[in-house]
């Protein structure tokens, strides 16, 4: 045999070692044209049975059963809130003064259930930035009152309204019940601007709910061809993914609890949720059952279950990195997250200086949804994740 020959020989073996180390095609074991020999995914992936699920069926019922009436339900939230913003106004003591506090809580605990609900109408006026900015900035409020001039719908002003405003005002003006009724009885503009971020509340709920009714919702539901970028299906998902990862996820613990306070991780305690109320364990349990009934298709009045992403999920049959159901999956880790959350008996801004550590384990419970969403439930279903997170996790 010549030399020539047995170099020709090891360069073909060479040449296919090569070639099967970098042998691209789909990756992705719940596609139907999965390569089980391809080392690189080259975005080829095809999901035959994503196509042929009726996405008519499960976008109709989030937005008639869940949606719709969601909003409705947190509008007239802020209308009752907006009432007793009036009557404390016009009777201030501590009787008014509580009353306008449990409606306070109430409205809160309301936009914790549509919160996630981040795209369409909501995000043309960046609702959740308008609406439950933390930590809120209380030397802005303060400059806003005394000076008595100011603009609530500038970008400038947004951490200086919405429910933490609120949550300042009506519990951070004072030692005591009576210290803030005084305050809001000597200060000068102290009620105006009370009712004026009430009011913004109401507006923007109201304006809302009013797209979704007129015209949204049809658009919503007709928009159901495919899950490409742009539809539906890729909205919503983008939608709940983006705000459970920044805003509840990251936002109600991973900030307060220090997971993001660069190589220190300190504890961050005045970045929790309802610092002056100690209301924070409350509001995001109410998120987690709130995005769970959501992910479930459960109707907002009486929770019975039509179609959602879980059906969406199961019509797939996608399972999750360990080969579990990835709906049991997602199931089960939300129902940790409020176990882990109910564990938590004192206010979270204590909680993160005392007892830092199962701090640090519930945020570890919450950070296991974030793959199940952002990549298993958009591998699965074919669905682009269109929204960037800078945390490098």
């Amino acid at each position: 045999m010549s030399i020539k020959t047995i170099f020709i020989g090891i360069s073909v073996i060479v040449g296919l070692t090569t070639q099967s180390c970098n042998r691209k095609g789909c990756t992705d074991s719940n596609a139907s044209n999965y390569d089980s020999k391809a080392k690189k995914d080259d975005g080829s992936c095809e999901f035959n049975n994503v196509g042929a699920y009726d996405r008519t069926k499960m976008l109709s019922n989030l937005a008639d059963n869940y949606i719709i009436p969601g909003y409705t339900n947190y509008k007239a939230s802020t209308v009752n809130l907006v009432s007793k913003v009036e009557t404390f106004n016009n009777g201030p003591s501590i009787s008014t003064l509580n009353e306008l506090r449990t409606t306070w809580k109430s409205a809160c605990i309301e936009w914790q259930t549509v919160s996630f609900i981040d795209f369409g109408p909501s995000k043309d006026i960046s609702l959740t930035a308008q609406t439950n900015i933390f930590p809120v900035d209380t030397d802005l409020i303060d400059n806003n009152i005394s000076s008595g001039t100011y603009n609530l719908q500038i970008p400038a002003n947004f951490d200086a309204k919405g429910f933490q405003a609120l949550d300042y005002l009506l519990f951070g003006t004072g030692n005591n019940e009576q210290e803030i009724v005084d305050y809001f009885t000597n200060t000068t503009g102290a009620k105006e601007y009370l009712f004026a971020v009430a009011d913004e509340l109401q507006t923007n709920a109201t304006s809302i709910l009013s797209a979704w009714e007129n015209s949204y919702s049809e658009t919503f539901k007709a928009n159901n061809s495919d899950n490409s970028e742009g539809s539906s299906v890729s909205e919503l998902i983008n939608g709940l993914s983006s705000h459970y990862e920044t805003n509840i996820r990251k936002g109600k613990l991973g900030l307060p609890s220090g997971v993001f306070n660069g190589f220190s991780q300190q504890p961050m305690p005045q970045h929790v949720e309802g610092l002056y109320s100690k209301q924070s364990i409350v509001f995001s349990i109410a998120a987690m059952e709130g995005l769970n009934n959501y992910i479930k298709g459960n109707s907002f009045e009486g929770n019975n279950e039509g179609q959602g992403l879980d059906d969406y999920i199961n019509f797939v049959t996608a399972k999750d990195a360990n080969g579990t159901n990835l709906e049991i999956a997602i199931e089960n880790q939300i129902t940790e997250i409020k176990s882990a959350l109910n564990g938590h008996i004192n206010p979270l801004s204590e909680e993160v200086t005392n007892n830092n550590a199962e701090v640090m384990a519930t945020y570890q419970e919450m950070q296991k949804l974030v793959p199940l969403i952002k990549v298993d439930m958009t591998s699965a279903l074919g669905v682009l994740v269109t929204y960037q997170d800078n945390d490098g996790d």
